[in-house]
């Protein structure tokens, strides 16, 4: 296991307990809107086979079951087996697998997943690359890519929120230095991308088919 990657995990499974507190001060309590909208714009139907990436303690959980049903699955996968214990309580009643698993080799058949959601980790992975294929590959053809990632703030909040983002990324290993959208671009035909929260959150919803192609 590479040593960076051996950080990221230690940091999450050290702050599984204090994680959702950690999330709702980081967004002033907004955090949840953001999630709704990202399920929202991943337009989630009934039946579908949803995967949760990087799922942490399952904040998305209540979102995507409410759209998908019964009749639909909800993968959930992290690598941090401490993160995973506290999303147990959000499975609810639906159909719902968790996983632990590193997001750069997915346990998951070729063209299995309906829609892929990834929330505030892919600026976190020392791996995007391998990540980014894996998505491409357990992705199906005509699927949905939704991210929410942390960004650099602007307007209001820019003062405030580049102290938080300097916390942030020394505590929780996010790399505000990645160009995520040219990570994405290159993989997936992009349908909209949206800056939230004076620029704080960062939405991006694409498509499997290759803009390039």
């Amino acid at each position: 296991m590479q040593k960076s990657f051996r950080k990221v995990l230690a940091t999450y499974d050290n702050f599984a307990a204090f994680y959702d507190l950690m999330n709702g001060l980081y967004f002033f309590g907004r955090d949840k809107r953001f999630r709704s909208i990202l399920v929202k714009k991943a337009n989630l139907k009934t039946g579908d086979t949803v995967l949760d990436l990087c799922c942490g303690t399952g904040l998305n959980f209540p979102f995507i079951l409410e759209k998908i049903g019964i009749q639909g699955t909800l993968v959930g996968v992290d690598v941090s087996s401490k993160m995973l214990r506290h999303s147990i309580e959000r499975r609810l009643n639906g159909n719902v697998c968790l996983i632990r698993s590193d997001s750069a080799h997915l346990p998951l058949r070729n063209k299995s997943q309906d829609i892929i959601l990834a929330s505030f980790c892919l600026r976190i992975t020392p791996t995007l690359d391998n990540v980014l294929d894996e998505i491409v590959r357990v992705l199906k053809s005509d699927g949905r890519l939704g991210v929410l990632a942390n960004s650099s703030p602007t307007g209001t909040l820019k003062i405030l929120g580049n102290m938080v983002t300097k916390l942030i990324s020394l505590v929780n290993k996010v790399n505000f230095k990645i160009n995520l959208n040219d990570y994405l671009f290159r993989k997936f035909k992009i349908l909209e991308v949206k800056k939230m929260h004076s620029g704080l959150v960062e939405l991006l919803v694409g498509t499997s088919e290759n803009g390039n192609k």
